[in-house]
């Protein structure tokens, strides 16, 4: 885009160089175009050049127009590349008379900061749903936290080609939000307060979060504890029971002292003492199937 300002009558010479941008190193690499035709229209899209322009290198191009009256032009070069495909290059020109300037009709009145963001990649929550609870944020800096957690999911249940994460359940999503307004309650002190207190007159109020030894969604208070519980129920969907043996095992065998079939049920039914051995006759303490502890008289 030239900036210089252009009268009526002057001649200009507007040059382009055409380069493509390597995929892996990022680099420019410059094009040599077949053949480069250049195209002039005024403002109301009127074409009133179009020709071809002359080459400086096998890169660059130019064309020198003189413009008769005071307007904005547009002019365009199409690079014709081998293989079918082209370049297209925009630029502006604004013509003025020594009494009439033309100038943009869209101008940047004041400076603008534009930020980018890269490597944001899972990211499964929109963060213009978390500038609803802290709109001072700014959607990167959401952004950036709704990564940090998605990842942790994503490692969680192992997302991968195989098992893609399109099936996300509703748990792993909320909690996703309650962690990012977590971490964006430090910041921006909304839902983060372990102490508040209201007071009218002699009355006052206090809700005071006192610690817990459990959180659940049903004790859960500020967004920490809430994401906290959140978790908990991920981490417990996807394990499943183990085994395990029982500690202390008896060091005595049981001995079976019979059975009895239920006539009813079918059942083998085991006696008690008092069946097996009568109402005045007791076992022997030898025989206790009672596992031994190791307990002593002072425990």
């Amino acid at each position: 885009m030239l900036t210089d300002t252009v009268l009526v009558n002057d001649q200009v010479r507007i040059k382009v160089k055409f380069v493509d941008v390597n995929n892996v190193t990022g680099a420019q690499i410059l094009v040599s175009p077949t053949s480069v035709l250049v195209t002039v229209y005024k403002s109301d899209n009127t074409q009133i050049v179009s020709t071809t322009a002359t080459a400086l290198t096998s890169s660059e191009y130019y064309y020198d127009f003189t413009p008769t009256v005071a307007d904005t032009y547009k002019i365009v070069f199409v690079g014709n590349i081998p293989g079918g495909t082209s370049i297209t290059v925009n630029q502006q020109l604004y013509v003025s008379t020594s009494t009439d300037t033309y100038k943009p009709i869209i101008t940047l009145k004041a400076d603008e900061i534009i930020m980018f963001a890269a490597d944001v990649d899972p990211i499964y929550l929109n963060p213009e749903e978390m500038q609803a609870y802290f709109p001072e944020a700014s959607l990167l800096e959401i952004g950036e936290i709704i990564h940090y957690h998605s990842m942790e999911v994503r490692d969680i249940y192992g997302f991968n080609d195989s098992n893609p994460a399109s099936g996300i359940n509703y748990t792993s999503l909320e909690y996703i939000k309650a962690a990012t307004a977590c971490d964006l309650s430090r910041t921006y002190s909304y839902g983060g307060d372990d102490d508040v207190s209201v007071q009218l007159g002699d009355l006052t109020v206090t809700a005071r979060n006192l610690p817990r030894t459990n959180i659940s969604r049903g004790n859960a208070v500020t967004w920490c504890q809430i994401a906290a519980a959140l978790r908990k129920e991920m981490l417990a969907g996807i394990t499943g029971a183990r085994g395990f043996q029982p500690k202390g095992l008896p060091t005595m065998p049981v001995i079976n002292a019979g059975n009895y079939i239920d006539p009813d049920t079918g059942r083998n039914t085991y006696l008690t003492d008092r069946d097996l051995y009568g109402t005045s006759r007791s076992r022997e303490l030898s025989y206790d199937p009672i596992p031994k502890r190791g307990l002593h008289n002072y425990d």
